[in-house]
């Protein structure tokens, strides 16, 4: 059974187009990705889901039901800022909102427990990962059948979120359908079942990360990292090229050939290669592909 359809959903503010007719159909029980950069209206989408927003036309349902009030109960929404009061401590934040949401009390000790949260410290105490957790407990007080997290690992350390990914692969152990809107692919690739690949508006394809892979084809990766110099000079002669943090990423179908190529531009510009290697491609290699540019 599908826990969330979408047919043909639209979008605007404006004369910004933010969805441009985006269709989705999410398994009840999975784990899916929202992958893209910012702007690509992961974010609208999920407002539309979770909060309500206003639509221009289409569809969504929700076990089958249209999205409504009644419907909206079976979601649970964690956005990008924290929703805790800075003045009210842990315990208080959630006694709070299980009295917004009516929702039982029994439950704050088991979700404190769980979550490893302290309980009496007030919420401006919280480093980003403790506030992240506490937005999830909130989020599970009315115990949800479908989870939306929006960025969720956006500003965290590396401990941080492994310790957020560990608890969402334990939402789904419990049965939960889990949204993800992430621009971090690793995030989308560790954790989704499937996903989908987000720009402009639209969704411009769907699947496992190994089916996006294959739609790099025969093409393999030549990794280059340094002091680089010339990249524009590059970009002439190989197009498919990504360049972040001083490392270059370039689609190639025959790796022999390109190398050395590749090699002689970026030494003629003045640049010091540190290391290169070759590689299989990556969920921003399969974005490059398909819009010409990263996911950053």
């Amino acid at each position: 059974m599908n826990a969330i359809e979408i047919k043909d959903l639209w979008k605007s503010y404006g004369d910004v187009k933010a969805l441009r007719g985006v269709s989705l159909e999410i398994k009840e029980g999975e784990i899916f990705a929202l992958l893209g950069p910012n702007g690509a209206g992961k974010t609208t989408l999920i407002r539309i889901l979770a909060e309500g927003l206003g639509y221009d036309k289409g569809e969504i349902r929700i076990f089958g039901e249209k999205l409504s009030k009644k419907t909206a109960r079976l979601i649970g929404y964690v956005p990008q800022e924290s929703i805790a009061y800075d003045l009210l401590t842990v315990k208080e934040n959630l006694e709070f909102y299980a009295d917004l949401y009516d929702a039982p009390k029994d439950k704050i000790d088991a979700l404190i427990e769980r979550f490893e949260l302290p309980a009496k410290k007030k919420a401006k105490e919280l480093s980003g990962g403790f506030k992240r957790r506490l937005n999830l407990a909130i989020s599970l007080l009315y115990d949800p059948k479908i989870l939306i997290l929006d960025e969720p690992s956006t500003g965290l350390d590396v401990p941080s979120r492994r310790k957020l990914w560990e608890l969402i692969e334990s939402f789904k152990e419990e049965g939960k359908t889990i949204l993800l809107a992430t621009h971090y692919m690793e995030e989308a690739e560790a954790l989704a079942d499937r996903i989908a690949i987000m720009n402009e508006g639209k969704v411009i394809a769907i699947g496992t990360a190994d089916e996006l892979k294959a739609l790099i084809g025969e093409e393999s990766i030549i990794q280059v990292e340094g002091l680089l110099k010339g990249i524009e000079k590059l970009r002439e002669e190989f197009p498919k090229l990504i360049e972040k943090d001083g490392i270059l990423r370039i689609q190639v179908k025959n790796p022999r050939e390109s190398l050395p190529r590749i090699v002689e531009i970026l030494i003629s510009q003045g640049s010091e290669i540190k290391g290169v290697k070759v590689e299989e491609p990556t969920l921003e290699d399969v974005f490059l592909k398909l819009t010409g540019r990263g996911l950053e």
